[in-house]
């Protein structure tokens, strides 16, 4: 059995306790029924047949006695007995005949003592009867007579040795139930002992079997989830088992080899992030420094071009002065650019600006920030009840002026702009819906307009650098929230963007540089 599955175990033992168990019930049925059986024979065939046979006698000794009286007394009444039995005792001869068909010895001795009764009646009782119905003065003493007592005396044996022989028989089936009983408990005792047995051999071999190679196999198991990976684990036990103690010095092992190349990696990550973190220390000042040079001279060319311009505006043609135009616009928007890549690198570079800012102060500080293009476009700046999320308040301002701008600037020209700025809860969190009646936005560009430099228009017909949109989708990254574009059935685009009501901020990096300017 050693190398057998813990299943086929089992099987085997459950199996077997099963087909024990049902050769005992079926042992138990059997004896029930016969029990049954004999009971109901010696209710309803044994007991009558004793009594019927007993009554028989009494009847025999009553007639006899009415005879008797008769003869003395020669009064009719005595004979009332006598005529009672001649009337029912044919019936209960009938009746107890017909219980004992199946016993021929049995029939013999009731033949017997019909017989001796019929002989007692003939040879006696009815010539006495007569001689005293015809006025005999002897008939008295024939009732006396050693033939009449003789003649009586067969009729009283036949009938004790039919009664004895019936109780004989009724003892003898009475015993038979009581066996039957006995061999019924007799089993229930055999089937309660299996089934104590099986139980303490099943809890024994469980523990054996089961428990305690189970037990190792926690024990090894907890040490080496303690961090003893060396650790071999042993296999012992079933089929079951065993396999399962090879799965888990497989996932040992694996685990083993897999923390090895993880510590690796680590190492190497780390190395990578401190020299990253040395690179992105150096991009900063870079870019911080390369913008304060890059500033000057195209404050130079836009200064000088202008100078050049004024003074020398009596000789210069029209087209002179349309190159000095572009070489001025050129140089602002690269300054408009440079100013936005800078606000846009500085997203996200550290929470340790989260305050609780209300929205409805943002909104009317970017708003104060529009004005001037809000003024020129006739536009219209409606909102709900807003919250108070945690946040950047600068950033948050930037968010909502980027959004309310770009519905500004991008409105239709033959209606003023009407724009809508609404927050509804959801969950743990807020959903701000920013829509706008102007030119719309394709859906087929939804996921195209918050990358950055991507534009939809010609710069001629609407100014901006792209960053716009792109700045806001960082803004809202930053936050952990969402933002995307609404289908809109009507005409105008629809802006939605999710913020949590409670902060969860991520790596805090510390920055000494100011932090984000609101957008133009």
């Amino acid at each position: 059995m050693q190398g057998w599955s813990l299943r086929r175990r089992v099987t085997r033992a459950i199996v077997g306790v099963l087909i024990l168990l049902m050769v005992l019930v079926a042992t138990v049925v059997y004896y029930i029924a016969e029990a049954k059986s004999t009971g109901d024979e010696l209710v309803e065939q044994w007991d009558p047949a004793y009594t019927i046979s007993q009554n028989t006698l009494t009847a025999m000794v009553n007639q006899e006695s009415g005879v008797r009286g008769f003869a003395l007394g020669r009064d009719e009444a005595f004979l009332e007995p006598y005529n009672i039995a001649n009337l029912l005792g044919g019936s209960a001869q009938g009746t107890l005949r017909k219980y004992l068909l199946d016993y021929p010895e049995l029939l013999a001795k009731l033949k017997v003592l019909n017989t001796a009764i019929d002989e007692w009646r003939t040879t006696i009782a009815e010539p006495i009867i007569a001689r005293v119905r015809e006025g005999d003065p002897g008939a008295a003493a024939a009732v006396a007579t050693p033939e009449a007592r003789a003649a009586f005396d067969r009729v009283r044996e036949a009938s004790n040795d039919l009664t004895n022989s019936i109780d004989a028989k009724r003892a003898d089936v009475t015993e038979e139930r009581e066996r039957a009983f006995v061999w019924v408990w007799s089993v229930i005792a055999l089937g309660a002992t299996v089934l104590l047995v099986t139980g303490l051999g099943l809890g024994r071999g469980l523990r054996q079997q089961v428990l305690a190679p189970m037990t190792g196999l926690m024990r090894q198991t907890r040490e080496v989830a303690a961090g003893n990976l060396d650790l071999e684990i042993a296999q012992s036990g079933p089929l079951e088992i065993q396999a399962l103690a090879s799965d888990v010095d497989l996932m040992r092992g694996t685990l083993a080899s897999q923390i090895e190349r993880i510590e690796r990696a680590r190492s190497r990550i780390q190395q990578r992030s401190a020299e990253l973190a040395r690179s992105n220390t150096d991009l900063e000042q870079f870019a911080y420094v390369a913008s304060h040079d890059l500033s000057e001279p195209l404050r130079k060319v836009t200064n000088f071009c202008q100078l050049l311009e004024r003074q020398y505006s009596d000789q210069l043609d029209d087209k002179a002065r349309q190159y000095i135009a572009f070489m001025v616009d050129g140089a602002k928007r690269m300054q408009v650019l440079i100013n936005d890549l800078l606000d846009f690198s500085r997203v996200g570079r550290s929470h340790e600006h989260f305050v609780q800012v209300d929205l409805e102060s943002a909104l009317a500080r970017a708003l104060t920030n529009l004005e001037e293009p809000i003024a020129e476009a006739s536009a219209t700046v409606e909102h709900g009840p807003l919250p108070t999320v945690p946040g950047d308040p600068t950033l948050l301002t930037a968010l909502l002026q980027n959004l309310v701008g770009n519905a500004v600037k991008y409105r239709r020209p033959d209606e003023p702009a009407r724009i809508s700025v609404s927050a509804e809860q959801q969950g743990d969190q807020w959903l701000l819906t920013v829509d706008d009646n102007g030119i719309g936005i394709d859906p087929q560009y939804a996921d195209r307009i918050f990358t950055i430099f991507q534009r939809l228009h010609l710069r001629d017909e609407y100014g901006g650098t792209g960053i716009g949109l792109a700045l806001c989708r960082k803004i809202v990254d930053f936050h952990r929230g969402r933002i995307w574009l609404a289908e809109k059935h009507e005409p105008g685009a629809r802006f939605q963007l999710t913020l949590p009501q409670t902060e969860a901020p991520g790596e805090t990096v510390d920055d000494d540089e100011p932090a984000l300017r609101a957008a133009p």
